[in-house]
């Protein structure tokens, strides 16, 4: 969102400066322009909390997908298959073989009948 959209919505007029924490805000977000406004009005401890936890839910997701490559990477290793059952229970049966295909793996037999059962539906 601009300096401008905010200020038309808002009412507001700001520093480039005083923007700047806003914009940080609503990037920080996954609301709409005017859900974001709305708050920032009506009721900025929401929005703060809103942006912390969306800021963590980012970290979280970020963290649980390089542990399942981290997984997928030492069931190949290890030819460990409880590390697999793990990283298909983290991400999903077709998330967890589109990963092991891009990484240029070999299918492993429960690999090859995974990708026949799901092909089959």
């Amino acid at each position: 969102m601009l300096q401008q959209e905010f200020e038309e919505r808002t009412g507001l007029k700001l520093s480039v400066e005083g923007y700047a924490e806003v914009e940080e805000c609503y990037m920080n977000t996954d609301l709409d322009k005017d859900a974001f406004c709305k708050l920032w009005i009506e009721n900025p401890t929401a929005l703060k909390e809103i942006e912390r936890k969306t800021v963590s839910v980012r970290e979280l997701y970020e963290e649980r997908k390089c542990l399942s490559n981290f997984l997928i990477d030492q069931a190949e290793k290890w030819s460990a298959s409880d590390l697999r059952e793990k990283a298909i229970s983290m991400i999903g049966e077709c998330e967890y073989l589109r990963r092991k295909i891009a990484k240029g793996y070999n299918l492993w037999e429960a690999d090859k009948e995974l990708l026949l059962d799901i092909l089959k539906k």
